[in-house]
């Protein structure tokens, strides 16, 4: 039986990327709002140290950051960033950066009524692609106002999975490029610095459309 002599260099080294530690999932980000889950979240944060931490909901009811109304005959259009201040006040402050995934729908700008989870997430598209850009564009603004530059580097996706029924309705791929089409140009119309992706099978689909 042949034998083979293995020498090991016990000086020797290699780089090792730990990228385990980039990026938390976490579940809707209205979870922040209540102080059990940030005192669980400063627990994890301490002992692991991750970079960006990434939840459903942005765009939810929960968060309140979309709203219409009438006024004289006419409907109106007004953003509130309360909620989404206080989540990514309390995120900064432990270290951790939000990665944006832009979801789900408002109810007032949804097309349709199909939602996910007990907590109604609304998956389907929108019922105006200018009002959701607008609403898009708008938030950038705001969190580089009230951030600074470093918000260019926070990564976005758009939206979350619709390459499943639950999380777009029918799995519509071509109504998913539009919105990713839509939502990339505009946010790369607004400052081309920022970095737009989209789940990455789904992403590499419309890409080649």
């Amino acid at each position: 039986m042949e034998t083979e002599k293995i020498i090991v260099d016990a000086t020797a080294s290699v780089p090792f990327n730990n990228n385990v530690d980039y990026c938390v999932g976490t579940g809707r980000l209205g979870l922040a709002l209540t102080e059990e889950y940030l005192k669980e979240l400063k627990f994890v944060q301490d002992m692991i140290g991750f970079s960006y931490i990434r939840g459903h909901g942005l765009f939810s009811d929960d968060v309140a950051i979309y709203y219409e109304y009438e006024e004289d005959g006419e409907t109106k259009v007004e953003y509130n960033y309360t909620y989404i201040d206080r989540i990514f006040d309390r995120f900064l402050e432990l270290g951790i950066r939000p990665y944006l995934e832009l979801g789900f729908m408002p109810e007032q700008l949804a097309s349709g009524t199909q939602t996910i989870f007990y907590w109604k997430g609304n998956t389907t598209p929108p019922k105006e692609y200018k009002k959701w850009t607008d609403m898009v564009i708008a938030l950038l603004e705001h969190l580089k106002a009230r951030y600074g530059e470093e918000v260019v580097d926070w990564p976005i996706e758009v939206w979350n999975e619709p390459n499943l029924p639950g999380f777009w309705y029918k799995a519509d791929m071509e109504e998913y490029c539009k919105l990713f089409k839509e939502t990339f140009q505009a946010i790369k119309d607004y400052d081309d610095r920022f970095k737009v992706g989209g789940p990455n099978v789904v992403y590499l689909s419309c890409k080649a459309r």
